[in-house]
Order: C-alpha cells, then sequence, then structure tokens
C-alpha cells in the first residue's frame, strides 16, 4: 500500500503597503484545512510607515516573514520561491482570500494525477472593498471541458487568476522565475512558458475570492496598459501554428478568436496583429484537391484547369488514374507545368477505392473532391474554406449549377437547406453532389468510401458521416456538374444502381438498418424513379426495346450476401430476377410492416 500524497506547499503572499486586506489573507491562508504547509510573508518595501510591517509581525512565527527593498510584485515573488521550502507553490495577493479547503482540494485532484507536475486551477469569486460578493467568474461558461483542460486555451481567453493556482517548484527551475522588469503581467508571461510544456487540470469548484478595489496594481501601475499590449503581441508572434490549433482547432479559429478576446481591452496592437495573422493563417491553410480519373481525358484536363485557377493558392491537387485504357499523355504534361500536380495511378477498381488513394496521400488540412467531368469556380475553395473555418465546421457542401455536356450552364441547384443534424434524414434522400464537398482530411480518414458497392459509395461515406456530426451547407453555387449520358446522374440506369447500393448497404449496416422509415422513403424514391423511366418508355415511338430490371442489373454490386439472405428470407425473389420496380414493392410492403411493429 502506496503512502498518501501529502507534498509540503508553501502559500507565498507578496505585499506592498497592504495592512488594510492583509490580515485577512494570512488568516485565510493559516486557517486551511490542509495542514502540510507554511505561510510565506514577503513584505516588498512598503512606504505605509510601518503599518503593513506592524500586521504581519502580529503572526509571529506562524509565518515567515521576509522584507525587501521596493522592486514591484515580481521581484516579492521570485523571494518567496527563493525562501520556500515546499514542494508545491501557491501565490495568495495581499487582497484576496482562499477558502479553508483550498489546498486540500486541489492537493486531492493531484493526487488522482500520473503527472504531479500539472497545474491545478479553478474559478474565482469577485469581492469588494467590505469582502461582499459581487459575482464569480466562471471558466465552464467560457470553454468545453476539453477546451478548459487544453494547456494554453484558458491562458489565451484571460481565464487564469493567478490565485488559484497550485505549482510544482520545480517547474520554475525549470523554467525560471518571473520577470521583475514586468511590473504588472508578470504572471502571464510566465503561465505561458509553463503551459507550452506542462498539463493543466480545471476544477470547478471555486476555491479563492479575488478582490476588486481602486488599489489594485492594474488601476495604480501607469504602464499597464502598455505592457498588456506589449504581452498579447508577444503571445500572438509566438504561438506555433500547432499550439493555435490545439486551442481552437486551427490557426485561423485561434487568431480570429484572439480579434474578438483582444478588442475590448484596448490592446490595439495586438489586436491588429492578430487580424493580420488570421489573414495569414487562412492563405497558408493547405487544401487537398483529389480528382479521380478513369479515361475521359479531356473532361479531366478541364476539372484539372480549374482546380488550377482558383484563388486560393495553397493547393495540392491529387490526380488518381484509375487504370485508364486512354492516352493519357495531355495530362501528364499538365503535371510537369505546376509542382501543386500529384499523380497516383492504379489498377482500375472505381471512384470509391481512387478517392480513397487520394485521401491516403492527402497533405492537407481539407480535402475537396472534383469529379473528372465536373468544374471548380475560381473562388470555390477560397470561399468554401473561408465558410468552414468561421464555424469550425469539419464537412460541408454548396449548391451548384447544373450543365450540359458541353458545359453550359442549364439550372442552379440549391442544396442550402440541407444541413445540421442531417442523420437519419440523409438515408432517404441526399443532395449533396460530390463535387461541392469540403471536409477535414483527418474525419475522411476515419470514413472511408466503401470501395465494394460501385456507384452511390460517396452517399454511403456522407450518411456515415453525418451520423458523427453536424453538416454545413453553403448556398452559393462553387461548381458545375455535368449531367449527361455519360455521366452516372444522367443515366437512370445507372442512377437506379446507386440508389440500390445505398439502400442495400445501409441495410447491412448494424446502425443505419434501423432507420425504418428512411429506408421505406428511399424505397419509394427508387419505385418511383423505376416508375417513370418506364412510363417515358412506353410514350416514346422510338424506343427499340424495353430496358428491364435484370437488363440493367444483372450483375447488381448492392452490398454483399446478408442483403440477399435477409430479403430471401422474407420471400423476396432475387432482384436480378424480378427487377427493381416488383423487388421495390415488396420491399417498401415488407419494410412499412416491420416499421408499424416498432
Amino acid at each position: 500500500m502506496t503512502d498518501r500524497f501529502a507534498p509540503k506547499v508553501s502559500i507565498v503572499i507578496p505585499v506592498y503597503n497592504g495592512s488594510a486586506f492583509v490580515n485577512d489573507a494570512i488568516e485565510s491562508a493559516l486557517c486551511q484545512t490542509y495542514k502540510n504547509l507554511e505561510v510565506v510573508v514577503v513584505n516588498d518595501g512598503s512606504s505605509d510607515g510601518g503599518r503593513t510591517d506592524e500586521a504581519v509581525r502580529r503572526f509571529g512565527s506562524r509565518v515567515r516573514y521576509f522584507s525587501k527593498p521596493n522592486g514591484g510584485c515580481a521581484s516579492a515573488l521570485n523571494l518567496g520561491l527563493e525562501k520556500m521550502r515546499g514542494e508545491y507553490f501557491s501565490w495568495l495577493s495581499h487582497d484576496d482570500l482562499y477558502h479553508p479547503e483550498k489546498i486540500a482540494h486541489q492537493i486531492d485532484i493531484l493526487s488522482a494525477l500520473d503527472d504531479k507536475r500539472t497545474i491545478v486551477y479553478g474559478p474565482y469569486e469577485l469581492i469588494d472593498e467590505r469582502s461582499r460578493s459581487i459575482g464569480c467568474v466562471l471558466p465552464q461558461a467560457k470553454g468545453s471541458c476539453e477546451q478548459l483542460n487544453t494547456p494554453l486555451f484558458p491562458l489565451m481567453r484571460g481565464l487564469i487568476h493567478g490565485c488559484s493556482l497550485l505549482i510544482a517548484k520545480d517547474l520554475f527551475q525549470e523554467f525560471g522565475h518571473f520577470d521583475e522588469s514586468l511590473k504588472s503581467t508578470q504572471d502571464y508571461a510566465l503561465w505561458f512558458r509553463f503551459l507550452r510544456q506542462v498539463p493543466i487540470r480545471f476544477d470547478e469548484r471555486v476555491l479563492i475570492k479575488s478582490r476588486v478595489h481602486p488599489g489594485q496594481g492594474t488601476h495604480t501601475i501607469k504602464t499597464h496598459p502598455q505592457e498588456m499590449d506589449a504581452l498579447w503581441s508577444g503571445f500572438v508572434k509566438d504561438i506555433k501554428p500547432e499550439e493555435a490549433a490545439a486551442i481552437d482547432g486551427s490557426p485561423y479559429r485561434f487568431f480570429r478568436n484572439m480579434e474578438k478576446f483582444l478588442a475590448p481591452i484596448g490592446c490595439e496592437e495586438a489586436h491588429k496583429l492578430a487580424q493580420q495573422s488570421a489573414a495569414e493563417a487562412l492563405r497558408e491553410t493547405k487544401i487537398s484537391v483529389v480528382i479521380p480519373f478513369y479515361n475521359r481525358v479531356d473532361w479531366t484536363l478541364e476539372a484539372i484547369e480549374s482546380a488550377l485557377r482558383q484563388t486560393h493558392r495553397n493547393l495540392e491537387i491529387i490526380v488518381v488514374d484509375d487504370g485508364s485504357t486512354e492516352d493519357i499523355s495531355p495530362i501528364t504534361r499538365l503535371l510537369a507545368v505546376d509542382r501543386r500536380l500529384r499523380y497516383v495511378h492504379q489498377e482500375h477498381s472505381g471512384a470509391g477505392t481512387a478517392r480513397n488513394a487520394g485521401v491516403r496521400c492527402a497533405t492537407g488540412a481539407y480535402i475537396a473532391f472534383l469529379d473528372s467531368d465536373d468544374r471548380f469556380l475560381p473562388n470555390k475553395i477560397e470561399t468554401q474554406l473561408l465558410f468552414m473555418e468561421e464555424r469550425g465546421s469539419a464537412f460541408s457542401h454548396t449548391s451548384y449549377y447544373r450543365a450540359d455536356a458541353s458545359c453550359a450552364l442549364q439550372q442552379t441547384i440549391d442544396t442550402s437547406g440541407f444541413r445540421g443534424k442531417a442523420y437519419p434524414e440523409i438515408i432517404a434522400s441526399c443532395p449533396i453532389a460530390t463535387p461541392t464537398v469540403m471536409a477535414a482530411t483527418e474525419l475522411l480518414r476515419r470514413h472511408p468510401f466503401p470501395e465494394t458497392i460501385g456507384i452511390g459509395e460517396d452517399i454511403v461515406a456522407w450518411i456515415s458521416i453525418a451520423e458523427e456530426q453536424d453538416i454545413e451547407a453553403l448556398a452559393e453555387p462553387l461548381s458545375i456538374v455535368r449531367i449527361s449520358a455519360e455521366t452516372t446522374s444522367g443515366d437512370i440506369g445507372k442512377t437506379q444502381r446507386g440508389l440500390l447500393n445505398i439502400i442495400s448497404a445501409v441495410l447491412d449496416h448494424p446502425v443505419h438498418g434501423r432507420n425504418h422509415a428512411e429506408i421505406l422513403r428511399s424505397l419509394e424514391n427508387l419505385y418511383a424513379l423505376k416508375s417513370t423511366e418506364l412510363q417515358a418508355e412506353k410514350q416514346s415511338a422510338s424506343a427499340s426495346r424495353r430496358i428491364g430490371l435484370g437488363d440493367r442489373l444483372s450483375r447488381p454490386r448492392i452490398g454483399g450476401v446478408k442483403t440477399y439472405q435477409m430479403l430471401f428470407r422474407r420471400g423476396l425473389r432475387s432482384i436480378e430476377q424480378d427487377g427493381v420496380l416488383t423487388t421495390s414493392k415488396k420491399c417498401i410492403q415488407w419494410i412499412r410492416r416491420q416499421y408499424a411493429e416498432r
């Protein structure tokens, strides 16, 4: 059995002309329920006729008392660090108060942590000159639990009160002491050094009372505004991209949030610097564009060129050759012209496999998809990136233009209403066009495209993503999607096959397959699509033959054996024998019964 964790704690109280409040501060330190501690008081050359000195000496040997010439709060704290005998440092301003359980509670927190160098902090109560409560500062109202335990987050939001901290003494030995040239920002300057290397733990219990009064240094030190501006400017300049991303998800969002934080506190230079840094971070955000292609070289060249013309310049364009049989030398010549182009070759395996290959080798923070028969508008990436960054979104799509085979615009398809919590609605109907999608690279790696179902693999991936998180939608059309007999969307047989593939994949999924109402609606859509096709054929005098279900789907790739087994168990003949229309009718009836029984 291990010994109880009970290190010695030194409460250090720097004081300057503090006779009005220091007695109460010392009493709150001596009244701690935790007993293995010492109270160290440092008189920073008070000039009040000995009143502060007299107030402290009343406590006799109950405190360790030191005096020094006036040098500022940082110098007094540093002397306290030099004289302290404890393993942990706890700062108490002479005008603030500890709750009796402050040290004991924080030691209990540390005792449960493996890393005993973790800095513990929390919220605090505000009191006036007469010790009357005037409110609380609650960091938990400003960030999630994960954010509050991300070391630099609370510092960069101004949520840390130095007297709420409990700090291992060896951190001062490793990272240095307080900067004595700073009169009012010495604490945050040091915490910045600590928290770039050391973990932090937030606890929501209020353990200190922070006094607000006219005699505080922030009101009396004339250089305080300039020091503040210099402090925050230094933070904005020094922060590393990976640190900014850990705080707010991306460097751009970090600097934008710093703009909002700095605007009301009067740090004009820091605010301006944050604005400039946000713009630069957005320009430096790398986007990977994945373009799979199989033959159709002329259209593929148009797609690549539309990506190269983007107003956002930090791109890599990954061109994935899905085993083309045509001469692709025009594409390879273009690859040699621009270093942003990368070429990947694979045996002919389908769009899902090709997209996954592009995702695997992408190095951008986000990935945008462009099919070889479609195009981006020049501002597509720039507009969508800003839209996503402002919202902290990991997945978005946009409206788009439909065009014919010659890429002449025909109509605008507005998909902006499809947003938010799209699951499980997305199973029944998904209006997202793949060339409008931009998503975080890590999200796409967690949700790869299925590689065995053929047409419809993109929608299956979006369904998987929508189950995990919200979807954002941008109303502005930013892509041109071709609809012709040569494209999937323009071929009714391919569209039917895609719907069947999606339905089958959903039915085979342990979670998606429970959404009976949405599956029913999807089957009804398939039934309506086939009915429309047959009606059109009847009305067409030039139709040379009836396009049967078996003709279109003689070898359907619809998700695997499990689906066939399920259909057979319910007395359905195979899709190969009966075709979409009959099978859809029976599936609709069966699922309607299942849904009614739920």
